[in-house]
């Protein structure tokens, strides 16, 4: 019987692979026996937590652990934890050093990712998360990117991170315990599992990103990136802006100030073309309140005169287009 109790394997991983999943019956497979296909010298195990799947995608990661219990555990939640909380919860099952992120819809493309990276976190403790480069392709293979983030490789402080999240999920690999500080605010946003947790381990240590392409990044249709829209994420990254000040060292939060303003002018932008004027003002008004006066000063002020003028109209008009929010 499938339960939250999952069985221990025979040797001490170095590395926990850990894969979250939720309805994923399509892509499941592809995600294990990527992981599967990697050359190591070092003890492997690989944590599935499904979280309460309505298709197959539990028979799917229960028969890969049948045929590989020495290196698969599987955990089937018995209740919905959502993503937040699945992704900690995992990454409490995860017994290894090192952990590697992996999305039940992506998937590894270079048989040597894992060995790259932990050669380069034992040969630096002052790297707390490796990265690489990955691919964005779509559910019927058609490749949108060729290479992500735009980003150098390199290492990455602090202030490069709270900029944007520019680690793509499925080329982390970080050290095992960082997660333990996550503040609970964390179980409360939506869709951002990751970043919180990279603006957290580069609080004590750096981000390397290693110049190689070793993943393929899904663009599903139902996937939080690709149906969610852009006014939604430029909304979402401004309230994570505000609740990030809480982790951040004083002279960081004016970053993160103006980073919130800059996600509210783009809102503000796009509320406007939407017809949604009095939303498009208020988001404005946030955009010139958040960060420092001087910060963004010139794009704030343009963005809260445009809002309010295409409001003033709007209403001058007596428009009866829709307010959007």
């Amino acid at each position: 019987m499938l339960t939250d109790e999952i069985e221990s394997t025979s040797s001490a991983p170095l590395v926990s692979v850990s894969i979250t999943s939720y309805n994923a019956e399509r892509w499941l497979s592809r995600a294990i026996d990527s992981v599967l296909a990697q050359r190591t010298s070092f003890p492997l195990e690989i944590v599935i937590s499904d979280d309460c799947s309505k298709d197959g995608t539990r028979n799917i990661a229960a028969s890969y652990q049948e045929r590989f219990p020495n290196k698969i555990r599987f955990i089937a939640r018995q209740k919905n934890l959502g993503m937040q909380r699945n992704t900690f919860e995992t990454f409490e099952a995860c017994r290894g050093e090192f952990i590697a992120w992996l999305d039940a819809d992506d998937y590894w493309t270079d048989p040597d990712k894992l060995t790259l990276q932990v050669d380069a976190l034992q040969s630096d403790p002052s790297i707390n998360v490796c990265g690489h480069f990955v691919r964005w392709v779509t559910a019927d293979g058609e490749v949108k990117r060729d290479r992500y983030p735009s980003a150098a490789a390199g290492r990455y402080g602090l202030a490069d991170i709270l900029h944007r999240n520019f680690l793509p999920a499925p080329s982390v690999m970080f050290r095992n315990g960082i997660h333990r500080d996550l503040p609970p605010w964390y179980f409360t946003i939506e869709a951002l599992s990751d970043w919180p947790l990279h603006i957290l381990s580069a609080l004590s240590g750096d981000i390397l990103l290693l110049d190689r392409v070793m993943a393929d990044y899904m663009l599903t249709p139902d996937s939080a990136f690709m149906s969610k829209g852009s006014l939604y994420w430029y909304q979402a990254d401004a309230k994570f802006f505000h609740l990030v000040e809480s982790m951040l060292p004083q002279r960081f939060k004016r970053i993160a100030r103006s980073e919130k303003g800059r996600r509210y002018e783009s809102a503000a932008y796009l509320l406007r073309k939407q017809g949604g004027f009095e939303a498009s003002r208020r988001a404005a008004w946030s955009a010139f309140r958040a960060p420092r006066l001087q910060d963004n000063l010139g794009s704030k002020t343009k963005a809260l005169a445009a809002s309010v003028i295409r409001e003033a109209q709007w209403r001058l008009r007596g428009s009866p287009k829709p307010n959007p929010q």
